[in-house]
């Protein structure tokens, strides 16, 4: 037998390391001697997440041509798509939807809803608006325009309280005395006034004493006539004055120097036109004129 030599420290280095690359090798081979792997179903695999879907999907949002373009599309057809809480469309069979409307949002930021769904889209080539500026002078004053026309009278005003009575005001000065008016026509004549009763009979005075008869005289011779005297002629305080037709002209009545003429009556009724104080006139057709005249 022969004799065994002794290893060192280093000898069983080099062995171990040897023996762990030998068995490596046959560690990474399949379950099973000799056997073939099998291969791995592809549902096994873990598919990667996608990123997720919008409810509301945005395709364009702009300004272009003075007019809000945004098209887009969301989950179901039929339903209504909503722009600023204010404009709505309905979208097709696709679920794609569309607004092109002369519209900008102030901030330039538009929100769409469908149903619960809701999101923003930022609309390009729109600028959002500025802050207020401070107030430019008043410009001159333009020219008076036309007036306009009337407008309806408004309704009545409730009538107000009653106020108190002022205190008597003083008297003004007496004013000149005007002109002297004409005379007006005369009034008609008053009513016939009742005759009033008949007074009582006085006492029955005493009778006389008889006289005695006087001696009977002789028969006188008869007196010559008078010449015959005229009747006295007492003139009256008014007189009537008539025309009887009135022509193409007219018809006048003139009363006589110092009368008046106080009353004057057309035929076909009404007041005759006074051109003084004695003369009046009547137009034609009236069919007669009809005037007192008084002296005063």
């Amino acid at each position: 037998m022969p004799a065994m030599r002794a290893v060192g420290p280093l000898s069983w280095t080099l062995l171990i390391a040897t023996g762990i690359a030998l068995v490596t090798p046959a560690l990474a081979q399949a379950p099973g001697q000799g056997e073939a792997s099998a291969p791995r179903s592809p549902r096994s695999r873990a598919k990667a997440p996608g990123p997720a879907v919008q409810p509301i999907q945005v395709w364009d949002a702009r300004i272009e041509g003075g007019d809000l373009r945004i098209s887009g599309s969301v989950r179901r057809s039929g339903v209504t798509v909503v722009l600023d809480d204010d404009i709505s469309v309905l979208s097709d069979r696709r679920g794609r939807f569309e607004f092109r409307l002369p519209y900008r949002p102030a901030t330039c930021v538009a929100l769409i809803k469908a149903g619960e769904d809701e999101r923003e889209a930022v609309i390009a080539n729109c600028a959002p608006e500025g802050p207020v500026g401070k107030a430019g002078e008043p410009g001159p004053t333009g020219p008076q325009g036309t007036a306009g026309l009337q407008g309806p009278p408004g309704p009545a005003g409730e009538p107000g309280a009653k106020g108190e009575t002022g205190p008597k005001g003083e008297q003004g000065p007496k004013g000149e005395m005007g002109p002297k008016g004409e005379p007006g026509p005369a009034g008609p004549v008053g009513a016939k006034g009742e005759m009033g009763p008949k007074g009582e009979a006085g006492p029955k005075g005493e009778a006389g004493p008889k006289g005695a008869p006087g001696p009977k005289g002789d028969p006188g011779a008869p007196g010559a006539p008078g010449p015959k005297g005229e009747a006295a002629t007492v003139a009256a305080p008014f007189r009537v004055v008539r025309a009887r037709g009135c022509p193409e002209t007219g018809c006048t009545l003139t009363c006589e120097t110092g009368e008046v003429l106080a009353s004057a009556t057309c035929g076909a009724g009404g007041a005759a036109t006074l051109a003084s104080e004695a003369k009046g006139s009547c137009a034609a057709g009236s069919g007669g004129m009809v005037g007192i005249c008084v002296r005063p």
